[in-house]
């Protein structure tokens, strides 16, 4: 088991892939906070790593807000006592073309995706340097790098995580 007793937050861990991730990680024996901004789905994936015998809690948290970020860091760090690996994995799309988007498609995919990411970075990473133990898990896309039609909020932000990583 590569993460025995290893403390995990997962982000976006209510379905795809960040439930996927989180799976596989409880599977290595990591203690892992399936997080998303729907409670019943963070739930359901977490009942299903406990029925298979590994540990998991659900959170509930909208990664665009601060202080909800902080609130689940805090409540992981309580549950666990510590956060040994994040992985920021939240995302959404808002599809438009650029002439057609609107400021809060814009800002909706940005606030998710780039301030969420750096939100958790900031809420998990003074416990990592303390310990001088940790590892921080950026989920990106090559539409960072090359782009999307009707998507430059998530290429824009996508880019901005691979900058931040």
């Amino acid at each position: 088991m590569l993460l025995k007793d290893k403390v995990a937050i997962v982000t976006g861990a209510g379905q795809g892939i960040g439930a996927a991730i989180a799976q596989a990680y409880a599977r290595e024996g990591a203690k892992v906070a399936v997080v998303d901004m729907n409670a019943e789905a963070a739930d359901a994936v977490a009942a299903g790593i406990r029925q298979s015998g590994g540990a998991a809690k659900g959170f509930a948290c909208n990664v665009a807000e601060r202080e909800s970020v902080d609130r689940m860091a805090s409540a992981v760090a309580a549950e666990w006592g510590r956060v040994d690996i994040l992985v920021n994995n939240a995302g959404i799309t808002r599809t438009a073309m650029l002439h057609k988007m609107t400021q809060e498609q814009w800002q909706q995919v940005i606030d998710v995706h780039m301030n969420g990411s750096f939100y958790c970075l900031q809420a998990v990473v003074n416990g990592m340097i303390e310990r001088k133990s940790g590892r921080i898990i950026n989920v990106t896309s090559t539409a960072g790098l090359l782009g999307t039609i009707g998507q430059i909020n998530y290429s824009a932000a996508k880019a901005a995580i691979a900058g931040m990583t």
